[in-house]
């Protein structure tokens, strides 16, 4: 590969970086905002208020209110609530690789269901909470190879 070829290579890698990166921040920045606003709402402030104080109509902000009683709750002592929660914060910047590795390898992992039979490409639906979010992170390009291999190790090492 020529050095221009190379070139061109870490420049498309340096702008997926950042793409991933401001998705996830996007991502957290939203849930922030109906976390906040669930706090408002919980509170006794009225929808029109909360509405008036981020920019949303009443009905919205009755949908991001709801949006964030779905979420689930941060697990104590962790420095996200899912997996997939735990690589935006890393990819936002929020969390070191280290701390993002280390929390992954040991999290508490939901069972993956199992793989359907007699479809032309095996299929298993994709389950909240279980190494699917790993593997998605990866895919995504939110994670690189390196750190995925050293998560699934480190997990496959504890879990023996």
């Amino acid at each position: 590969m020529s050095a221009y070829l190379d070139q061109a290579r870490e420049a498309y890698e340096a702008e997926r970086r950042v793409h991933a990166a401001n998705k996830a921040r996007e991502t957290l920045a939203h849930e922030r905002k109906a976390l906040a606003a669930l706090a408002a709402a919980d509170a006794g402030e009225t929808l029109d208020a909360i509405g008036g104080a981020i920019g949303l109509h009443a009905t919205n902000v009755a949908e991001l209110v709801e949006e964030a009683r779905r979420l689930a709750p941060a697990l104590p002592g962790r420095p996200g609530r899912s997996p997939q929660h735990v690589v935006m914060r890393y990819a936002a910047g929020e969390i070191s690789r280290d701390e993002m590795i280390e929390t992954l390898s040991t999290w508490p992992y939901a069972p993956a269901g199992p793989i359907a039979e007699n479809l032309l490409n095996d299929f298993r639906p994709r389950v909240s909470g279980s190494f699917d979010e790993v593997e998605s992170a990866l895919y995504q390009k939110y994670i690189d190879g390196d750190a995925y291999d050293t998560i699934l190790r480190r997990y496959a090492q504890r879990n023996q």
